[in-house]
């Protein structure tokens, strides 16, 4: 096994001993790239010494021992990957790439993959970048091609060198020596598309993977494999407890959607910037036209959602979309928000019906903030308000006994008074439900039900109590222990003053998102740390043997509120999703668990 990996480490390991600085391209501008066009996958590094500054600049809100902590780490990662190496015909604006030419190879003792390495002079890099032992190694392998033997972490291979224009390629497979050192057609930058260039070149780190090449080469297995998965699905009904009809039908739209994307999508990319604020991962695909992926996204207008700052702050979690019919729709099948019980054919046929008026009413966006399991607050935006709110309402109606809300199992019918409640213009229909918490957790092993049950708990309320109503303009969602405090709830939506926009950590957050969104969260360090930290706990305890580390709580840490964001972009033929962690996000997430590791209980 170890044969098999010697040489992807001894490639990686040079690599990344070599790489340069960026290559400036601005967005929309095609480049020639030194790597040919149909490789299925490619790595791309804007120069390790930059990207380890930038990480460090980006790392400098982390508290200060930790800080060091990492900067030590990385600095003597990289002396030692170095050591016996000059840089001096590496060009500071030269990017670094990794190509892998076959994924079958990948296991064999010579994957089908190479590094390229910029270089100012071909002859120079060798006498400069090989080490004494590989300079005396070198010896002619073919047309253009020289090989040298190579040693990193007690490893040894033959690795072969191609010199190309501008760059050296390193690789362990003679066959893929030989493709470089022959005529091909190199990729160009644009061939991605637009968006995906951009994101792909101005990553510090970033993946590309070249979807038409994989479906040229792969898609027969894949299909085969979605064959597969869809004979498991139908045969899992009835063999896995807890698991219903509904759920099943969730299950088989969402792979047909995951095969759909595979089989329909030209390109992805995955990228990792290294900020001053802090860190952003961002995930892009782009679909070829005239496909079913393509025409889902052809109503997608993504706009500002300038909406979310203004919700009341002081909440865990805050999030906002503005979705096309279609994509609206598609992500209602796989919410479960309403569903009837599996034996209720009735109930089901009434609340599609219902589904289907409140569709009719032209949602144009929703906003929310919630700290559960306290309270949460919800504004929706319909073309008729009225008629959503009414919709909304009989929806909670037509629900009964084992029916499901949010996944979530009714203990009984829901108790509604109509006209409940008024407050400035509103009117609202009082909600309340009884979840039944144990039969979430029935289908779980006995030693697992009350640590999930005190999951759910931490989660959601057993008895919750739901506000519905519209001034006319728009539709509202209240939940809350009492009206008292519903009601103070959305006095602090209706008051810019108590805006969570105001806030310097949402502002932050938010400026590091793209300014067109269709959906968006944010989530406030402390609450979501806390979150999964008690996630973690519930955990360990269905390790049998205490084979998992028991840890204590956190704590909170004082300061003004930080946020992590994420958000969703779609727009014809292409989908978006960003992830930022701002410096001062890590900064609380540190305070809060490094503590947890010093003292395991």
């Amino acid at each position: 096994m170890a044969g098999r990996f010697r040489s992807l480490f001894l490639v990686a390991a040079f690599g990344l001993a070599v790489a340069g600085q960026t290559l400036a391209a601005p967005a929309g501008v095609n480049i020639a790239l030194p790597y040919p066009a149909k490789a299925p996958l490619v790595v791309q590094v804007n120069g390790v010494e930059r990207v380890k500054d930038r990480l460090g600049k980006m790392l400098e809100a982390l508290p200060a021992a930790e800080a060091k902590q990492v900067k030590k780490a990385a600095d003597d990662g990289f002396a030692k990957l170095l050591q016996g190496r000059k840089l001096d015909a590496v060009p500071k604006d030269g990017r670094l790439f990794l190509v892998v030419h076959d994924f079958a190879t990948l296991t064999e003792d010579t994957p089908a993959l190479a590094v390229l390495v910029p270089a100012t002079s071909y002859k120079e890099l060798k006498t400069t970048l090989l080490s004494k032992d590989e300079q005396k190694s070198l010896e002619q392998a073919g047309k253009g091609i020289e090989s040298f033997k190579a040693s990193a972490g007690g490893n040894d291979a033959t690795l072969y060198l191609i010199e190309l224009k501008g760059y050296a390629a390193v690789t362990p497979n003679k066959e893929t020596a030989e493709l470089y050192a022959g005529k091909f057609n190199p990729a160009q930058s644009g061939a991605m598309g637009t968006e995906l260039s951009a994101s792909f070149l101005a990553g510090d780190v970033s993946l590309y993977v070249n979807m038409d090449a994989i479906n040229d080469l792969y898609g027969a297995q894949i299909r085969q494999f979605k064959m597969l998965i869809d004979l498991g699905i139908g045969q899992a009904q009835g063999a896995i407890p807890g698991l219903g009809k509904q759920q099943l039908e969730a299950g088989k739209i969402m792979v047909g959607g995951i095969f759909q994307i595979i089989e329909d999508s030209k390109g992805l990319v995955i990228a990792a910037e290294f900020r001053p604020q802090g860190l952003n991962l961002r995930g892009q695909i782009r679909f070829a036209d005239e496909t079913q992926s393509a025409d889902l996204l052809k109503a997608e207008k993504p706009s500002d959602l300038a909406e979310l700052g203004k919700l009341p702050r002081g909440q865990g979690s805050y999030s906002g979309s503005h979705l096309g019919k279609k994509f609206a729709d598609l992500f209602k099948k796989f919410s479960q928000e309403f569903a009837a019980a599996d034996d209720d054919e009735k109930g089901a046929e009434r609340i599609a019906k219902l589904q289907t008026e409140l569709a009719a009413a032209g949602r144009q966006g929703e906003f929310s903030a919630s700290t559960p399991p306290q309270q949460s607050i919800t504004l929706s935006m319909y073309k008729e308000p009225g008629r959503a709110a009414t919709a909304l309402v009989d929806l909670y109606s037509a629900m009964s006994a084992g029916g499901k809300i949010s996944s979530i199992a009714l203990k009984k019918k829901p108790d509604i008074t109509d006209k409940a409640a008024t407050y400035r213009e509103f009117t609202f229909s009082e909600i309340k439900l009884n979840f039944d918490f144990a039969a979430a957790v029935e289908a779980l092993p006995e030693a697992a039900r009350e640590a999930a049950l005190n999951q759910f708990k931490r989660l959601m309320k057993e008895k919750t109590t739901l506000w519905v109503g519209t001034n006319g303009k728009v539709v509202v969602q209240l939940m809350a222990a009492d009206w008292a405090a519903a009601k103070k709830l959305l006095t602090e939506a209706l008051d810019p003053k108590e805006a969570v926009g105001l806030d310097k950590g949402f502002e932050l957050a938010r400026k590091n998102l793209p300014k067109e969104l269709s959906a968006v969260m944010m989530l406030e360090t402390a609450t979501i740390v806390t979150m999964m930290v008690n996630q973690v706990k519930t955990m360990s305890q269905f390790i049998p043997g205490g084979a998992f580390p028991q840890i204590g709580s956190v704590k909170p840490v004082k300061g003004e509120p930080t946020y992590l964001a994420m958000s969703l972009s779609l727009k014809p033929q292409l989908a978006t999703a960003d992830m930022f962690v701002a410096g001062t996000a890590m900064n609380v997430m540190t305070r809060m668990i490094a503590p947890l590791f010093r003292n395991v209980e």
